[in-house]
């Protein structure tokens, strides 16, 4: 056993050495000293550990399984004490408080139970003022509490001597009641009543009711006036070196308490006035053992007060006490494990109310001054354990929930900042190529448009020169009829010619298509290798460039460069002259060799010669005319080609099939990439713009999850170090 937990018969051996006293007063203000000095400390390190959260915004609680790298910290909510979070699995109901932002972060669970951690550290910082004030008054104060008609006043009265408390079967006390020695009162006996809310001054009469003593149990029972608290100042008359309340060495008063029972009220103010006082004495029925609120207050007190002083009153009333005492021993080893270590000395079996009687059963008069020299000596000899021990206890839980909490959090920031920068290192590649992406295209967008438009133009201006130069092969697969086909055939040349016309701008309306759709789909695969959500392209525009309105325009420029002309329009009076001149001659050298041989028939007709020459001759002059006749008649096909094809090609040229339609066709081409490209370029642009500040907002947070690990580092540091200095202190 440590220490520490000495038993008080050791320090009951040494009270005849007069300098024992002295000493030990001495040895106290020290200890005194150094635990106000290192509650200090630790209200400093909470005000600190309220302040650090940075990133993330708000205080982290373990949840049940939680991550380590080493650090000793508490990995289950069970194992913390002062800080613990009774987090279950319950519906909020409507009346439930809603979270309110922490830092500028909207409520969600996590922020939720922050405020739950906060709240438990402001309580800590509450209780630490508390003790604070508790052990810089050296006065000691002793809470007599326990169950309903346990026999707390009985008890409280039998430590007197006299009947001073109202006592009774039924349960008399209904609010507290401090007695005190009358000496801090100038030895006046009287009743002090104060009311809710008022701060009490001895000196200072507006502050409290004077009553007389006598008054005292109407005053309990009734309690007209509505008291709080009633300071009761008394004599003990017995020597110094017998009483406890007028002891010489230390303003002591004990403190009677309502039942735990009595009703809800009043075990809740009890169970706040517990952390106020230095000493807890609780009185169980011997024949009731521990009832359920008994064991809660107890397990709540235990937390920072180690040994409990148990009084078992009633016990002669008990037949087999061995029994009794077994049990109850029992279950005190499960709620108070200190206590039950030193129960010779902390925990005694009496009867009160023998102290009181004439003529007292001198075993129970043994046993009650018993528990009087071991509860003096608690109280005086080891009020390092009576007073102060409770102030290290509570110092020694709180700091060490705090290093675990900081611990905790330090892990928590720390794994923030490392998925951070793994992050940011995942997203580098993609971010570097939409950087390249906006200086090799974005940046030099109207280049590349320009470079897309130039290679539809070269291609739609060979192209269509190709065919003008070349336009004579239009007619060689059209069809002749002979010479009363001529105009049918003129007409399908035309026709043809229209028709090749229309398919070489398709091929090049198609050529600038692919070249725009190529241009957009490159670009748009780039950005989907760096995006998860790439900005799209509207394709549909880009591929119906030379469809709808636009190959509306490009029929209505084809209608302005192919005139429709009937046949007997096209052949103007020019040209059927020089069909004419083809074929006239040989006609006429037929007529005129037909005329002729008339004219010899009538010379012959008359006699001679002459008239056989004549028709000689005129039948050769018909022979000519019917061969020339004949060959302008079969190279009427070639003159229609030259012609027609000519007049054609003059025509098309005249308006514009080259020219027009390069520029047409390029002008399309630049006007659909800039309306498709645009809208993506501004996407893109915004994208970046937002993965820019996402990086630099991550940046930012990686750097304050290092500066909030660091802090939670040294908070943790810091909280150990002042833990291992409170276990320094030897009590």
């Amino acid at each position: 056993m440590s220490s520490s937990v000495a038993s008080l018969g050791e320090v009951r051996t040494t009270r005849q050495n007069g300098s024992t006293g002295e000493a030990q007063q001495i040895q106290f203000a020290e200890k005194r000293t150094k635990l106000l000095k290192l509650i200090e400390h630790s209200k400093s390190v909470l005000d600190d550990l309220r302040r650090t959260p940075d990133y993330p915004k708000y205080l982290r609680y373990p949840h049940p399984v939680s991550n380590s790298n080493g650090h000793s910290f508490h990995s289950r909510q069970g194992e913390f004490s002062v800080l613990r979070l009774d987090l279950l699995p319950v519906q909020k109901s409507a009346s439930s408080p809603a979270p309110v932002a922490v830092n500028g972060v909207e409520p969600n669970e996590d922020s939720y139970i922050s405020q739950l951690l906060m709240s438990k550290v402001h309580d800590a910082q509450t209780h630490l003022d508390r003790l604070f004030g508790r052990l810089s008054d050296i006065r000691s104060r002793v809470l007599v509490t326990g169950d309903l008609n346990a026999g707390k006043s009985t008890f409280v009265n039998a430590m007197l001597r006299r009947e001073i408390v109202p006592d009774d079967q039924q349960p008399c006390t209904a609010l507290f009641c401090e007695v005190i020695d009358a000496e801090q009162n100038d030895g006046v006996e009287e009743v002090h009543g104060i009311k809710e809310d008022v701060v009490y001054d001895r000196l200072d009469p507006t502050t409290f009711t004077r009553l007389d003593l006598s008054t005292l149990r109407d005053v309990v029972e009734e309690n007209v006036e509505g008291y709080e608290l009633l300071k009761v100042y008394c004599r003990d008359k017995r020597p110094k070196k017998d009483s406890l309340l007028h002891n010489g060495i230390v303003d002591i008063s004990l403190i009677d308490s309502p039942g735990l029972n009595i009703d809800s009220m009043k075990t809740t103010a009890l169970f706040a006035q517990q952390e106020e006082i230095d000493v807890i004495v609780f009185v169980v029925n011997a024949e009731n053992h521990f009832t359920l609120s008994g064991r809660q207050f107890l397990q709540t007190a235990g937390k920072e007060k180690a040994y409990i002083f148990i009084v078992v009153n009633r016990f002669d009333q008990i037949r087999k006490k061995d029994r009794c005492k077994r049990d109850i021993l029992q279950q005190i080893q499960e709620i108070s494990p200190l206590t039950y270590e030193d129960a010779g000395h902390l925990v005694h079996f009496v009867a009160a109310k023998h102290t009181l009687q004439d003529n007292p059963d001198p075993v129970s008069i043994a046993d009650f001054t018993n528990l009087e020299q071991n509860l003096r000596s608690f109280i005086l000899e080891k009020r390092s354990r009576s007073k102060l021990a409770p102030a290290k206890i509570y110092l020694k839980n709180l700091l060490s929930d705090v290093t675990s909490l900081c611990y905790f959090n330090h892990d928590t920031a720390e794994a923030q900042s490392r998925a951070i920068a793994e992050k940011l290192i995942e997203d580098a590649p993609s971010f570097e190529r939409m950087l390249r992406i906006k200086e090799q295209f974005l940046d030099n967008i109207d280049r590349i448009i320009d470079e897309t438009g130039d290679r539809a133009q070269t291609f739609s201006q060979k192209g269509l020169q190709d065919f003008a130069d070349n336009i004579d092969a239009c007619g060689v697969d059209i069809e002749w009829r002979g010479i009363l086909g001529i105009w049918q055939y003129a007409r399908d040349l035309r026709n043809s010619i229209y028709r090749m016309a229309a398919i070489r701008l398709r091929k090049c309306e198609e050529y600038a298509r692919q070249c725009a759709l190529t241009c957009v789909k490159s670009i748009e695969e780039l950005a989907a290798s760096c995006m998860e959500k790439p900005p799209k392209i509207d394709l549909e525009v880009v591929s119906s460039v030379f469809e709808d309105g636009s190959q509306e325009a490009g029929r209505a420029a084809a209608a302005t460069m192919f005139i429709p002309l009937e046949l007997n329009d096209f052949f103007a009076f020019t040209d059927k002259v020089a069909v004419a001149k083809e074929y006239v001659p040989g006609l006429a050298m037929i007529v005129g060799g037909l005329m002729g041989y008339q004219a010899v028939l009538r010379t012959f007709t008359r006699g001679g010669i002459g008239l056989l020459r004549g028709k000689v001759g005129f039948a050769g002059l018909a022979t000519a005319g019917i061969g020339l006749f004949l060959y302008t008649l079969s190279d009427m096909k070639s003159v229609i080609d030259r012609q027609v094809i000519g007049k054609m090609k003059s025509h098309l040229l005249k308006a514009g099939l080259v020219e027009g339609n390069v520029e047409r066709i390029s002008r399309g081409t630049r006007r659909v990439l800039r309306l498709a490209i645009w809208e993506f370029q501004s996407q893109f642009q915004r994208i970046l713009k937002e993965s820019e500040a996402n990086r630099r907002e991550q940046t930012e947070l990686r750097t304050r999850a290092e500066i909030t690990k660091d802090a939670y580092k040294a908070l943790a540091a810091r909280s150990n170090t002042l833990s291992r200095m409170v276990e320094e202190i030897d009590l």
